[in-house]
């Protein structure tokens, strides 16, 4: 089941990208899109609400991000949110260490939980299996 999951990835840090998929190629992971930053994403949200096949399973949303941020993502999702055909979970990524930061987000019931980067493997991990859990 989870290999057949698609995740997507926006984040504008190469580096924390590359360190992500090689953990979810670890785990079974295979089809991962990965974003620079939050404007594609909302278009295809936007433009392919209704269609399952294009939609992901899963959200990895990166806060600092150039154009539009994770935080503004969130509220234009909010935005679109009934229109989108799946229920997407969404986990924060970040790698500030304000409270107010992960307060924030964790304001927002779109967002399962927020972690600081670089996400540790077993965290993935049990953001991987509570997907699967709720697809079942």
């Amino acid at each position: 089941m989870k290999e057949k999951l698609v995740v997507w990835l926006i984040d504008d840090d190469d580096i924390s990208k590359y360190v992500m998929k090689r953990k979810l190629k670890e785990l079974s992971i295979k089809n991962v899109v990965d974003f620079p930053d939050s404007v594609e994403p909302l278009e295809i949200l936007h433009k392919s609400s209704c269609d399952l096949k294009i939609l992901p399973d899963l959200i990895l949303l990166d806060i600092n991000m150039p154009l539009i941020d994770g935080f503004q993502f969130l509220d234009t999702y909010r935005g679109i949110k009934h229109k989108v055909k799946k229920d997407i979970p969404i986990y924060m990524l970040s790698s500030s260490l304000n409270p107010n930061d992960e307060l924030r987000a964790k304001s927002f019931p779109e967002v399962l939980d927020y972690h600081i980067k670089p996400v540790a493997f077993e965290a993935l991990q049990q953001m991987i299996e509570t997907v699967v859990q709720e697809q079942v």
